[in-house]
């Protein structure tokens, strides 16, 4: 992270804020491409710049809100008009890996709440919304739970940045990481159990439906 925050306090601010906009809207917008951009620690980075008051806290904020919910956006419409055809696409790497997986099984089961769940975690972040547009998931219900999702994650990683920068000089920052970090991966972390506990109840119930 101390690289990318080297980074953007290197730039203006108008232009560090539109990074924090641009970051999370290209997971989901460009899934392929948003696998390739932390944008999770990029809103860290900007916190620890807020703290410094190299940034303004408000306006990382929205802009981190809004590129989150414009990701979504995009990455839904993306889904409805060239859905099957990216996917029919996709090597064999990305569709037998455990994270596409994942994020189908879970659209399947959870439909618009997918994107609520998946909001924490990087790979569900990225695919979900594509995936919720191919199979048609509701508008109006995936907008309200993106909008939700995306008020609840940014301003949870800016402000992970915001404490690590406040402790940075005392405590190095290393230990408000570690314990960010550990919160982080158990949100992560939650969407994928989720789904698996529900794929063995479904196969269980199926393995008793097909016993009697």
């Amino acid at each position: 992270m101390a690289w990318i925050q080297e980074q953007l306090a290197a730039v203006p601010v108008w232009l560090t804020l539109l990074i924090v906009f641009l970051l999370p809207m290209a997971e989901p917008a460009l899934p392929l491409l948003g696998m390739l951009f932390p944008s999770q620690t990029a809103l860290m980075a900007s916190g620890v710049l807020a703290h410094h008051g190299a940034l303004p806290l408000p306006a990382a904020i929205a802009m981190a809100v809004l590129g989150a919910l414009a990701g979504n956006v995009i990455g839904h419409l993306v889904g409805r008009r060239w859905g099957p055809r990216l996917v029919a696409n996709l090597p064999a790497r990305v569709t037998d890996s455990p994270g596409y997986r994942a994020a189908l099984h879970t659209v399947g089961t959870y439909s618009a709440r997918a994107v609520l769940l998946g909001r924490f975690n990087a790979v569900l972040r990225t695919l979900v919304p594509v995936m919720c547009g191919t199979v048609g998931v509701p508008w109006t219900r995936f907008l309200g739970l993106s909008l939700l999702g995306s008020l609840l994650w940014a301003p949870s990683c800016v402000a992970v940045g915001m404490i690590a920068g406040g402790s940075w000089q005392k405590w190095g920052g290393s230990g408000v990481l570690a314990a960010g970090g550990a919160v982080l991966l158990l949100t992560s972390s939650l969407p994928v159990l989720l789904s698996y506990l529900s794929s063995r109840k479904a196969q269980a119930n199926a393995a008793l439906t097909t016993a009697g």
